[in-house]
């Protein structure tokens, strides 16, 4: 298994999770084969664009979701913080500017609540 393609895969599979669906029940929405899925989650498989927009679809999320993994050389040292700047900035990505400055303002108050204690 080449990294990318398991990291996709583990990608793939948590985000099936996260929808309470079973590879079957994934492959069927997609349309693909069950045993091919449970091979594209294992990384065993280097799946096609055409096979992700389907499994995207089938989870009901963008494409870019599937394949926004980061490689384990590239991500920084346990203890660096800079790997949960990089979660939360994910994580604001697609929301409103209202959305985000809402979010800012409750960072800021958790900090400052954080200073008190």
């Amino acid at each position: 298994m080449n990294e990318i393609a398991g990291l996709i895969g583990e990608n793939i599979r948590q985000l099936r999770k996260k929808k309470g669906l079973s590879q079957e029940q994934l492959a069927l929405r997609a349309e693909i084969n069950a045993s091919y899925m449970g091979q594209v989650e294992r990384g065993e498989k280097n799946p096609t664009i055409d096979v992700l927009s389907k499994i995207a679809h089938a989870l009901q999320i963008p494409i870019e979701q599937l394949v926004n993994v980061a490689s384990a050389k590239d991500a920084p040292p346990d203890g660096d913080g800079e790997d949960y700047a990089d979660k939360i900035a994910h994580q604001l990505n697609g929301l409103s500017l209202k959305e985000k400055e809402a979010v800012y303002k409750f960072v800021k108050q958790l900090v400052q609540f954080k200073e008190i204690q």
